[in-house]
């Protein structure tokens, strides 16, 4: 009998990935790569990790736990930084470990730490900050302790900010400026990528405003708009921007994109809200005259006595509006009140957060890239 090394090896690099992109889970992954060299040779592939994690977008992301932006009740201008690990700190989860020794108070940053710093969003381990002296930008990794410096914004009047985080290259990065023009009114978009770190317009759409915060998914960054009938796109791989009509039921109800990687294609965008207390998930397509056909895919059971058994009892949760606050890493984080939820979208499980660190602050789900560093090794820009 032959022996099983030349068999791999005549099997070759691309040959292998196309069979490993297609294993259920990342444990999987990792557990045939550690059966040979060659196998671990194919999987180091930057450009096929960006492939996998794409094809199990809720599973490659390490969810770390949630980051607070809380007021400063002495310095009401300046909000601090706190991350409420999903595991507790002495937990031996690696999770756990990893999140306690980040740098959560950026004082690594330059011009007086992280009070000097205003933030603005959070993806994938990486916080967008603007000086609020100097107006220049910084892309800040609290793990590692590095920021990538970005010049001011030639804008005025702004009004939307958004970080695109690659998971699939921890030095990839896009950052977009909403603003409305003085003299015109219009709505102008300015552009900057960690591949050149200058600010370009991309586009100008007029009588729009954009939302509050920016969501992501499908590879591109998403606003919800003024009226809540219409979100605007845009897309990090074509550069453009689009608006995308949602559909009725979601017009008066909060909700966040939901990244299904290859499942359906990234033509197809998914919405997750809650209704009724239940979870319910639509997904859109473009119907060829420019607008979007929604449907609805998907519909959990009810929360609402689990809700009312772990917030308080005699609290009647029906008086306060439930609001999806963000998905990541297969997880929905959902505010109540004072009142901070995660359900797993796997298992279906809830959780609350400890109530004294969620009232009054901003919330953002702290990922992190997969996957671990044997997979990707320094300078493999994985």
């Amino acid at each position: 009998m032959a022996p099983a090394a030349p068999v791999v090896l005549a099997l070759g690099d691309d040959l292998l990935r196309e069979v490993f992109v297609r294993l259920p889970t990342p444990a999987d992954l990792i557990r045939a790569t550690a059966a040979c060299k060659p196998f671990l040779r194919a999987a180091r592939s930057a450009q096929f990790l960006r492939r996998f994690r794409r094809r199990h977008p809720s599973s490659c992301p390490r969810l770390l736990g949630c980051l607070l932006l809380l007021p400063n009740p002495n310095r009401p201008s300046r909000r601090k930084l706190h991350l409420l690990p999903l595991s507790p700190p002495s937990s031996s989860s690696s999770a756990a470990g990893v999140a306690s020794g980040g740098d959560f108070a950026l004082s690594f940053l330059p011009g007086g730490g992280g009070v000097a710093w205003e933030f603005l969003d959070c993806r994938n381990g990486r916080f967008l900050l603007k000086n609020k002296v100097s107006q220049e930008f910084a892309v800040a990794d609290p793990l590692s302790r590095r920021c990538v410096s970005l010049p001011a914004s030639p804008a005025d009047r702004v009004v939307g900010y958004g970080l695109f985080a690659d998971y699939g290259d921890s030095s990839v990065f896009r950052v977009v400026c909403l603003s409305r023009d003085a003299a015109s009114g219009e709505l102008r978009a300015l552009f900057l990528s960690s591949g050149e770190l200058s600010w370009a317009d991309v586009a100008c759409q007029t009588d729009l405003a954009a939302g509050s915060r920016a969501m992501q998914a499908n590879r591109s960054l998403y606003w919800r708009l003024d009226g809540g009938e219409r979100m605007l796109a845009f897309s990090t791989a074509s550069m453009e921007f689009s608006l995308l009509d949602l559909p009725p039921d979601l017009r008066e109800l909060s909700f966040d994109p939901v990244d299904k990687g290859e499942e359906e294609g990234a033509s197809t965008l998914h919405l997750l809200t809650m209704s009724g207390f239940r979870i319910e998930v639509w997904a859109g397509t473009a119907d060829g005259d420019g607008g979007m056909a929604w449907r609805r895919v998907e519909k959990s059971v009810r929360f609402h006595k689990g809700m009312t058994e772990m917030a308080n009892p005699s609290v009647d949760l029906y008086q306060h509006g439930l609001d999806v606050v963000r998905v990541a890493a297969g997880v929905v984080f959902l505010r109540q009140w004072n009142h901070l939820f995660s359900i797993d979208l796997e298992t279906m499980k809830l959780k609350v957060l400890p109530s004294k660190d969620c009232e009054a602050g901003l919330m953002y789900p702290y990922t992190i890239a997969w996957p671990p560093s044997f997979l990707n090794p320094a300078g493999q820009g994985a």
